[in-house]
């Protein structure tokens, strides 16, 4: 499957730094579905630099995992998704922004 990946660098309650990658998967249904992605130490991770990056995953080569959580503001119950990745590659599809383009 093809995965947009985006990067972003972020900061820990103790000052130190990481990157921290999320995507939308697309369901068979057409729906989407929000996941911050997490690759394996074997596989490393791409650059920051590089995103965002388009990658091929085998399926064989990944898994979604779900977490149910109390959400601090409002109280309510929510869900994450986080998808765990162990092998990947870069895909020759490169990345293209298209959210400006309905606009003059």
């Amino acid at each position: 499957m093809k995965v947009t990946v985006f990067g972003k660098k972020k900061t820990t309650s103790e000052g130190k730094s990481f990157t921290a990658f999320v995507a939308k998967l697309n369901r068979k249904d057409g729906s989407t579905l929000t996941a911050s992605v997490k690759f394996r130490e074997e596989c490393g991770q791409p650059k920051l630099e590089e995103c965002p990056i388009n990658l091929e995953i085998e399926k064989k080569d990944a898994n979604l995992a779900e977490r149910t959580y109390t959400r601090e503001d409002t109280g309510e119950d929510a869900k994450s998704y986080t998808l765990w990745v162990s092998k990947w590659k870069r895909s020759e599809e490169i990345y293209v922004d298209h959210s400006l383009d309905d606009f003059e």
